[in-house]
């Protein structure tokens, strides 16, 4: 099958989850134009031109957040019910060219869900905050995902009163 077929193919399925309603599908192109691109920019850049294998080629980042500081990545689109696109998340740990990342979220009206949220409080901008992570989403991301135009956030809540709640709710 071809670059257009497949294309068009796209193309009607976009179309027919824009009749729903529903779903924002001008975000979701948005997302996957800029997934695109970054992989064009590894493939035709970074690879290319440093002629080497896509498998010995890394992305390397001026400034990187540190574990237990709060940073913004775009985290992707997935299936419904997970995260997706620009968040701030927490930096559970840093393997250098991939991270394992919390995703966060606002704290609206609800209350929190004790099973797989919790609140933490965080200096962002200057002022302090709080913020909802949601071990449901923990995934790791390859540092390309960081958005490095974004300032990296203090975590004022224990360290180890974080940790100590994601092994309680991912190994018990």
């Amino acid at each position: 099958m071809s670059i257009k077929d497949n294309i068009t193919k796209m193309e009607k399925s976009l179309e027919n989850l824009e009749e729903t309603g529903i779903y924002d599908v001008e975000k979701y192109c948005y997302s996957l134009l800029h997934q695109t691109r970054q992989l064009e920019y590894f493939y035709c850049h970074l690879v290319k031109e440093n002629e080497k294998e896509s498998d010995e080629t890394f992305y390397y980042v001026e400034r990187r957040p540190r574990e237990h500081q709060l940073a913004y990545y775009n985290i992707g689109r997935g299936f419904p019910k997970e995260l997706m696109d620009g968040h701030w998340c927490y930096v559970l740990k840093d393997f250098g060219y991939k991270m394992v990342i919390i995703p966060c979220t606002s704290i609206k009206d609800t209350e929190c869900n004790p099973d797989f949220e919790k609140d933490i409080v965080v200096k962002m901008y200057g002022k302090k905050t709080k913020s909802r992570i949601q071990i449901s989403d923990i995934r790791s991301v390859d540092i390309q995902r960081l958005d490095i135009r974004k300032p990296f956030c203090k975590v004022l809540t224990n360290k180890n009163e974080i940790m100590g709640f994601i092994k309680e709710k991912l190994f018990q």
